[in-house]
């Protein structure tokens, strides 16, 4: 069976680990509501989904992404980008089975499904989406070979070996397993193309489906694609140039452990600014007699920056006409300004700090 190598000792390590649980004890005790935090996961999803896609392909704009997160919770990625809506229904299918509850997922199973979710559809004969390659491969960079993983001949036995080690170690911290699993799957390299996606998503599934899933509001190839040389020397340092069964993972992990922190910390700090907005919000504008739906209209157009009459009937659950007098009245209540008019009508939150709280007049046919 396969038994990982690393250093258990290691300072960096440790400590990530002591902030990782310090962390994860706050982030999972601020109180969020349903509807909102549903808000925040789809955000992450889509950055997941995106940045995932680009630290493979980088010519994907960092503007297209921050586009469609901030989207409407109910908008569809692009048909235009099959690489990214496939990542996005393999990431539906981890979160599914992380909200299984019966028996041990059956991890190689589970890995070629996920590939084949992944690169289903994929005009590319040589792909063969949840097989195994059967013929040579190498990772390169600008034209030149610097990992040649094992032959294909050996891919059963190890990815069975592997798969075994995902089942019956219960001992090794969670975390730990994550990073090993998405280390490990890359250096094997058992399908033709896909595997850091499918790495990536192994982790995911097994940090969500132990303790360490911190509601399903982080995104860790978020950082992989913003600091994406640093990944790859990462995974480079822990198993060099040719596989080899014995090899350190200790770089890795240290690499692993700390985006964990960092972006922990970023969650921390965004989902405790989303509380202070929410409750500001409540006290300013409750009073004027808002309704929870229209309050919700209005927490998400300062969170987007604008809200369409499309938004509101997807985010309230309301008919379009129901819709409209809803943001006709926060109109009139001078907490909404209309810019544009039909199909591109938006409407821009004020701030209280720039109306003083006062209504407006007779408002104009809004929609």
């Amino acid at each position: 069976m396969f038994i990982p190598k690393f250093s258990s000792d290691n300072q960096n390590i440790s400590y990530s680990l002591g902030e990782i649980d310090r962390l994860r004890f706050r982030i999972e005790r601020m109180l969020i509501m349903p509807k909102h935090e549903q808000w925040l996961r789809r955000e992450a999803f889509i950055r997941t989904a995106y940045s995932s896609t680009m630290i493979e392909d980088g010519t994907i704009p960092e503007q297209e992404m921050e586009r469609v997160a901030k989207a409407s919770p109910a908008t569809e990625i692009p048909k235009d980008r099959p690489d990214i809506a496939n990542y996005a229904k393999a990431l539906e299918y981890v979160d599914f089975l992380t909200d299984f509850t019966g028996s041990d997922v059956p991890y190689e199973a589970t890995i070629r499904q996920i590939h084949w979710h992944l690169m289903r559809d994929i005009h590319d004969t040589h792909i063969n989406p949840g097989n195994y390659r059967t013929v040579p491969n190498w990772i390169e960079r600008q034209g030149v070979k610097v990992y040649e993983p094992p032959s294909h001949l050996d891919i059963p036995i190890l990815m069975r070996d592997f798969a075994d080690w995902l089942s019956e170690d219960k001992d090794i911290h969670p975390v730990l397993k994550a990073g090993i699993a998405a280390c490990h799957l890359i250096a094997i390299h058992p399908f033709v193309d896909g595997n850091g996606r499918t790495a990536r998503l192994l982790a995911v599934l097994l940090l969500q489906r132990s303790e360490y899933g911190f509601r399903k509001l982080l995104s860790l190839d978020s950082y992989y694609q913003r600091n994406r040389d640093d990944y790859i020397q990462a995974l480079g340092k822990s198993f060099g140039q040719r596989f080899i069964p014995d090899y350190d993972l200790t770089p890795w992990l240290v690499f692993f452990t700390n985006s964990i922190v960092i972006q922990s910390l970023f969650l921390e700090t965004r989902l405790t600014d989303w509380r202070m907005m929410v409750d500001r919000i409540h006290s300013e504008w409750v009073p004027l007699g808002l309704n929870e739906r229209q309050t919700d209209g209005l927490i998400y157009a300062t969170k987007i920056g604008y809200i369409t009459r499309k938004d509101y009937v997807e985010i309230a659950g309301v008919s379009p006409l129901t819709a409209t007098r809803d943001l006709q009245y926060l109109v009139g209540k001078n907490l909404l300004k209309p810019q544009g008019a039909g199909r591109n009508r938006r409407y821009k939150y004020i701030p209280a700090s720039e109306t003083g709280g006062k209504e407006q007049g007779p408002q104009e046919n809004l929609l």
